[in-house]
């Protein structure tokens, strides 16, 4: 036998002999047996699979996508020393918090000072724990904000305050300089001003943002990245090329593969907004399945509601549509008179709940949630198309926290101004086999 060739035996690999393997795995530095070797050590082990995993969790933003923190003045031609030092980076601070998890200790970079709605950090086994407003933020761990209405704001120790909108994942880090990592949704930061040479960086799968100290938004998907500067000044690094951008006060840039890379005026929000479902489904549409049967005359497309896990209950089962997030650039605007218009079916007279997800024209103060139910479907009509057409002065806002809601909350319309970024359609645990042909917001 070659003595080269793993053998395997009864005993298990210990944490020190695995972290250092899973390291030199994530910079790329295994021969084929120790690859070997980290393949057997994992298989079966769901220990050994966590701790993986929790590396994994911290590099990954880092590793795949962000360029070294000391950039030199101008970017190299070969692009193997930004991956190799991110990637060394990414390990390095695996390895470290996992020294201080080991110590009984885990690192805060921030605190938690306003939340609405669930709130969560991902630690290192992978357990998602509840946050309340007051506990300390682990350096590099997820936090998510759970579902609709959903934020929470993040202050670091100088009052670079960052809040996270709707269905949001991002991780925070203060080493060197403050980043932070926006896997998926809405973030807007208040950046106090930092040092010369080490400004907050926001990482996106697409950018990294350098943030001296201004007021901006970032919208990230897997297919894009919406920077949005409300005060000061950013600049925009794109990953792929590394390419980069100047952004001032009133400007927003786009930043994806097949798009040119330039900063442009950002413009008002349109105050009306349709779709008609006669192409399929946008890509980026994100609840509803594309129907094409049994629809009005003249359509050729609708979407109908598709399941996901409940918001109370995750093991059971809701019905939503839900358009796509588009919180930079918004749907439309709040004018006088707008009203909803929507052609829609279901099979029975059941509630149907529609909630519009607002937001400040300018990215300020707390986002919206706003609810209206469409009701009293004449049963012997059920399974037939309605058209209805809804006041947008009838929908009432949503309180998550009723306790510390103000008397007349409840009460409230969408305000003047406010930008809707998302429209939600639910029949919550009701399958009742919803349908919508098209959906409209204008002014009457």
């Amino acid at each position: 036998m070659n003595d080269s060739t793993p053998v395997q035996d009864d005993q298990s690999m210990s944490d020190d002999d695995l972290i250092e393997l899973i390291i030199r795995y994530n910079d790329d530095d295994l021969d084929e047996y120790e690859m070997a070797a980290l393949s057997a050590a994992m298989e079966g082990d769901d220990r050994a699979l966590e701790i993986f995993h929790s590396i994994a969790l911290q590099s990954l933003t880092i590793a795949e996508v962000t360029p070294t923190r000391q950039r030199p003045a101008s970017f190299p031609r070969q692009t193997v020393f930004w991956w190799s030092a991110a990637m060394a980076l990414a390990a390095s601070l695996a390895f470290a918090v996992f020294l201080d998890l080991r110590a009984g200790q885990l690192p805060t970079v921030a605190k938690l000072v306003q939340a609405t709605g669930k709130v969560t950090v991902t630690m290192p086994d992978g357990e998602a724990r509840d946050l309340a407003v007051g506990d300390d933020i682990p350096v590099g761990m997820q936090i998510t904000t759970h579902a609709i209405g959903s934020s929470a704001t993040i202050e670091f120790p100088d009052e670079t305050r960052v809040s996270l909108h709707g269905a949001t994942e991002a991780a925070f880090r203060d080493e060197d300089q403050k980043q932070v990592d926006l896997l998926v949704g809405n973030i807007v930061a208040d950046v106090q001003p930092q040092h010369p040479g080490q400004p907050l960086q926001v990482v996106t799968e697409q950018a990294v943002t350098d943030v001296l100290g201004t007021v901006l938004s970032v919208q990230a998907s897997h297919l894009r990245t919406d920077v949005d500067v409300v005060e000061g000044k950013v600049r925009v690094y794109r990953t792929g090329d590394q390419s980069s951008v100047d952004v001032a006060a009133g400007e927003k840039v786009t930043v994806a593969r097949d798009l040119p890379l330039k900063s442009q005026l950002r413009m008002p929000t349109s105050d009306r907004w349709q779709i008609d479902f006669e192409k399929e489904l946008p890509s980026d549409w994100r609840k509803g399945i594309w129907a094409q049967d049994q629809l009005p005359p003249g359509s050729v497309g609708a979407v109908m509601a598709e399941t996901r896990p409940g918001f109370f209950d995750p093991s059971s089962t809701w019905y939503q549509i839900e358009t796509y997030n588009r919180w930079s650039e918004g749907l439309f605007t709040v004018v006088e008179d707008a009203r909803m218009k929507v052609t829609f079916r279901v099979n029975r007279d059941e509630k149907v709940q529609v909630l519009l997800l607002a937001r400040g024209a300018d990215f300020h103060g707390s986002d919206s949630v706003y609810a209206y139910e469409i009701g009293d479907v004449d049963p012997s009509e059920s399974s037939q198309w309605h058209t209805l057409e809804i006041p947008l002065t009838q929908f009432k806002k949503e309180v998550a926290e009723p306790k510390v809601a103000s008397e007349d909350a409840p009460t409230s319309s969408p305000r003047l101004g406010q930008v809707i970024y998302k429209v939600v359609l639910s029949t919550q645990d009701r399958d009742i086999d919803l349908v919508v042909d098209q959906l409209e917001f204008a002014p009457h």
